[in-house]
């Protein structure tokens, strides 16, 4: 349990208070804080006890981080540059160390006053940390610096809990923060950036080389020279040999400058060139290899997992047509409700990360489109998959790595539905009605390019696309192709609608579900091993038994207003397929095929990820998955 979250744990921050009369720092009360202390915020800084440091220059840490990362960097003179040229261009940024984030705020406001924010012009700005602050303690940093802005609220608004993974945060229009939650090592050998992908500024701040080592090892100058051209430069605060000595070896060249302050120099330094071997491949390699761009996709398969990649896709101007002959959302993704949460586990597993990853991209979704979820909770009560012990265990460990503005996850809440009185974790979930969902994520694809009344037996009769996705679920595996596809075994599944409705509103996960969906009553789902999607009124009268037993209920089979057959795709790991597979040549011209299926019981859960995945390998972007889970969703590992 001890790595359970792969070293990352909330940062513990003290407050400190400068005595310039003995020179030394002490400890500060946090009541002298506050807008009406008497002291000035200047003599404030948080503080570190793990590094033995303070975090920034509280006599001006705006302009010293002004004059080391902007001024070493250049910023002010590359941005107004990028602003005065007629072509479109993302500008990179690598930091070591987020710390406060004062760096970044300080970054997006000189980028906003360079660059409008009309401008298709992007700002990408990339950090790593270990041991995330309290979004409530940045608050309070932003405060007694000075620096509150509308990027401030966004970063806070939207910080990621403190959860192994890289979390983008979209600050503004052309600005993207990507967190990057790893120690430094693992974020090195972790982030998954096409070979080709280079940064244009690296900001080296962590704690000093000396309180804080492990963020100044070797592997990091590797991995800046594999991904610096030749106008990428760097600056950090220190001189340290442990810096200084190597950096000439992996193709920077260095200059001294003056520091800040009290410190007498600062480093900067410019790549030239440095050929070094690239790391060795894996199966997350094919996630980042070079690809055709595309120019005519076609997706065979309107459920959540086609659906979100079509809308994904047309997002970044791409031309997708969708296939499938049951019309939109015709197959298990057709369901009055539908249920995403994470999946909890001791060791915060890949699986876990995963659904963890799948459920915050759904997330974001929801809320840019808030009304399309009926709940953003469940209840989570024991059961064959979760023993109480194991729910108790999970509310400790998950609660620790949660903010206090997600308060209500993790928190155990007694219950009672029917004659039962029952103790609930809440957990983080949404739900939607399955149809309304994949309606919305289409409605901008223009109707030419809605095919839905196709039947697709062979990949050969769509010759006319570069890029083929299969996204038709336990279907997909039987299409006719140049390679055989991953097979996965199909799980019949069915809902009940009652007509009924509970006082009790928010969804509650047993044994099945329990949900509501326009004042009716949904519950389930029935697992079976079979491919028959047709309605079994056995399988209602399951569904009724499971709850009146384990509840107390006495519906009966006059209660059933409506039955939701579907099939479900699973693998055999539980893992989706999700990726590129393989070359496909027919009549003279090549096509790329991508597979998209095998989602299991997790469709809602893990379509606007696995959409995000293939959309940034087909355009050669970094991918929003570290290399250790994209391993885990190739299409090749079988």
């Amino acid at each position: 349990m001890h790595n359970a979250f792969l070293g990352v744990k909330p940062a513990v921050i003290e407050w400190r208070q400068y005595d310039s009369e003995k020179r030394l720092w002490l400890t500060a009360d946090a009541d002298d804080l506050s807008p009406n202390a008497e002291f000035a915020p200047s003599q404030f800084a948080p503080y570190s006890p793990a590094f033995d440091d303070i975090y920034y220059n509280p006599q001006d840490g705006v302009a010293e981080s002004t004059h080391v990362f902007l001024e070493g960097n250049n910023l002010a003179q590359r941005f107004s540059s990028i602003a005065n040229s007629s072509d479109s261009r993302t500008f990179n940024i690598f930091e070591t160390g987020f710390g406060t984030g004062l760096n970044f705020l300080l970054t997006a406001r000189l980028w906003h006053q360079e660059i409008t924010k009309d401008s298709k012009c992007e700002l990408h700005y990339w950090s790593v940390e270990q041991f995330p602050i309290n979004p409530k303690d940045l608050r309070q940093i932003y405060t007694l610096l000075g620096i509150e802005s509308d990027f401030s609220n966004a970063v806070i608004d939207n910080y990621p809990d403190a959860l192994p993974g890289i979390h983008k945060i979209q600050v503004a229009k052309n600005i993207t923060l990507h967190l990057v939650f790893f120690p430094i090592k693992k974020a090195l050998k972790e982030l998954a950036l096409p070979q080709t992908f280079a940064f244009d500024a690296w900001f080296l701040d962590g704690f000093a080389p000396s309180k804080n080592p492990d963020m100044w090892a070797k592997g990091l100058l590797h991995f800046m020279a594999l991904h610096s051209h030749s106008s990428t430069t760097l600056s950090t605060f220190t001189v340290a040999s442990v810096l200084k000595k190597p950096l000439p070896h992996y193709g920077f060249a260095i200059e001294k400058r003056p520091g800040f302050g009290r410190k007498r120099e600062m480093l900067t330094a410019q790549f030239s060139e440095k050929e070094l071997s690239p790391p060795k491949p894996t199966l997350a390699t094919n996630y980042i290899s070079p690809r055709k761009p595309p120019n005519k996709v076609a997706i065979i398969g309107a459920g959540l997992a086609g659906c979100s990649l079509a809308h994904t896709l047309h997002q970044q101007d791409v031309e997708v047509h969708l296939f499938d002959r049951k019309g939109i959302c015709g197959g298990a993704s057709n369901m009055p409700s539908l249920v995403a949460l994470p999946v909890m586990s001791i060791d915060h597993n890949a699986y876990s990360q995963l659904t963890f990853h799948g459920f915050q991209h759904l997330k974001d979704y929801i809320n840019q489109h808030p009304k399309l979820a009926h709940s953003n909770l469940v209840h989570q009560l024991h059961n064959r998959k979760y023993p109480q012990h194991h729910i108790d265990q999970y509310q400790d460990i998950y609660s620790a790595q949660t903010w206090e503005q997600h308060r209500e996850w993790f928190q155990f809440q007694s219950l009672k539905l029917g004659t039962s009185d029952l103790k609930s974790l809440k957990i983080p979930a949404v739900q939607v009605n399955g149809r309304e969902f994949c309606q919305h994520l289409i409605q901008d694809l223009p109707k030419a390019q809605l095919h839905l009344k196709a039947t697709i037996n062979s990949l050969t009769q769509l010759s006319d696309f570069d890029h083929i996705i299969i996204a038709s679920g336990y279907l997909g595996a039987s299409l006719s192709g140049d390679k055989p596809l991953p097979q996965v075994a199909p799980m019949r599944g069915q809902l009940t609608t009652l007509k009924a409705k509970l006082q009790h509103r928010t969804p509650v996960n047993h044994d099945g579900h329990i949900a509501h969906y326009k004042d009716q009553l949904v519950i389930g789902a029935t697992f079976e091993n079979s491919s028959d999607d047709s309605i079994q009124r056995k399988n209602s009268l399951h569904n009724i038994e499971r709850v009146n037993q384990r509840f107390g209920f006495d519906f009966k089979e006059k209660d059933i207003a409506d039955e939701h057959p579907g099939v479900r795709a699973t693998s055999y790991d539980r893992f989706p397929f999700c990726g590129y597979f393989n070359q496909m040549s027919h009549n003279g011209s090549e096509q790329s095929v991508w597979l998209n299926y095998g989602f299991g019981a997790r469709g809602l859960c893990f379509s606007m990820l696995c959409a995000d995945v293939i959309s940034c390998s087909m355009l050669g972007k970094p991918s929003p998955l570290p290399k250790t889970l994209l391993s885990r969703l190739s299409p090749l590992r079988v």
